[in-house]
């Protein structure tokens, strides 16, 4: 396993791509108190990467951690992302621009971003990985890893093509654990077969694992649970279980998120058989409920060029389905469409957002659905 876990603390890590905000600008004095009770309940790990927040997520790190803390009492992991670069001549001064913008000479953990079968073509031929690795040697990162969204035979193919990863981020929750798509268990196993830890990211499936429909709910409710673990609590917990994850992230909003992740993660205690069991019964509840996987990664909008608020309106769109009622549609036609956001029946078809969609999502024509679904109703 990887060196680099003797420099984290516990296994709860900080993601930073969905900070809180107060009218589209970062909320920095909540951040510096979200990250102070993070430090204090005895974890280190931060996750973050030029594209979050478009490009301020660095900044709320820099301004509420790193000017506020030794730098040795944190370890930040950053990324190389397919949407920064262009060629080959891009990458090593958007990487030197990611460290200036951090203020920090160094990162801990630096991870090629989001691979998939089709970028991992980009990243190969402007020899990302080994301008990644000459930063390692460089002494700019101490440790490289890669996140990823795909099936098992491409991480493998990747996995044969660069063995010196120090680590592999993966998507993990109890929802997608036997997901045909996300495959989220045969994915793990391959890095325990290879030695490599895993890193977690969704654990709470963007959020939707907090709040689910009514019979979900009801399955949690009813398993056992003697120490009161909220849904995050549990989903934190499942993530956990796996003898390969190193790192659990979450992207915590609140300073009540924050206090309710350390108190589930402090002493992480592997899942029951019986707990296991009622969250693979809410996993197989929510499928059969037809639920859109999204995640509300918003990697989606960054390139539509009609500014179309796909996750919203997806999660619109299951709102409605899942309890129905008038709000989901009068929220649709009254907020996601203002301000220059176009409807999802004004989409152009150009597969942009499908390109970029680590779920895999049609959103082409799931934003098809949404028209017929919300608009004039």
């Amino acid at each position: 396993m990887g060196a680099w876990m003797d420099a984290t603390l516990g296994k709860l890590g900080f993601g930073c791509m969905r900070l809180p905000k107060i009218d589209d600008e970062l909320d920095m004095p909540a951040i510096s108190a979200m990250f102070d009770a993070f430090l204090e309940a005895g974890f280190n790990y931060f996750d973050t990467a030029h594209v979050y927040l478009g490009g301020q997520s660095e900044v709320a790190l820099r301004e509420c951690l790193v000017k506020r803390h030794p730098r040795d009492s944190f370890f930040l992991a950053d990324k190389l992302s397919n949407q920064n670069f262009e060629v080959e001549e891009d990458i090593d001064p958007l990487l030197d621009l990611e460290l200036e913008t951090l203020g920090v000479d160094h990162m801990d953990m630096l991870l090629l971003h989001a691979q998939n079968a089709t970028n991992y073509e980009k990243y190969a031929a402007t020899h990302a990985y080994e301008h990644a690795f000459a930063f390692k040697a460089a002494g700019k990162t101490r440790y490289v890893g890669m996140s990823f969204h795909d099936s098992p035979d491409v991480l493998e193919r990747i996995l044969n093509d660069h063995p010196d990863l120090d680590a592999v981020q993966l998507q993990v929750n109890w929802a997608d654990w036997e997901s045909a798509s996300v495959q989220s268990r045969a994915c793990v196993e391959l890095c325990a077969q290879r030695n490599i830890p895993v890193i977690v990211m969704e654990p709470l499936k963007g959020g939707n694992l907090v709040s689910v429909p009514e019979p979900v709910q009801q399955i949690i409710d009813d398993m056992d649970n003697p120490e009161g673990l909220s849904n995050a609590g549990l989903a934190l917990r499942f993530a956990a279980t796996h003898p390969s994850v190193a790192m659990v992230l979450s992207g915590m909003r609140t300073i009540e998120d924050v206090r309710d992740n350390v108190r589930a993660m402090r002493t992480p205690m592997p899942l029951s058989k019986a707990q296991a069991e009622s969250l693979q019964q809410a996993a197989e509840k929510i499928a059969s409920m037809g639920m859109i996987a999204c995640t509300a990664c918003h990697y989606c909008t960054d390139g539509c060029p009609e500014g179309i608020r796909i996750p919203e309106m997806l999660d619109c769109l299951n709102t409605k389905r899942v309890f129905g009622g008038w709000n989901p549609s009068w929220y649709y036609n009254n907020s996601l469409v203002s301000e220059g956001h176009a409807k999802a029946s004004e989409c152009l078809q150009c597969g942009i957002c499908e390109e970029a969609c680590p779920q895999f999502l049609p959103i082409r024509d799931l934003l098809e659905e949404v028209a017929s679904e919300l608009e004039g109703n």
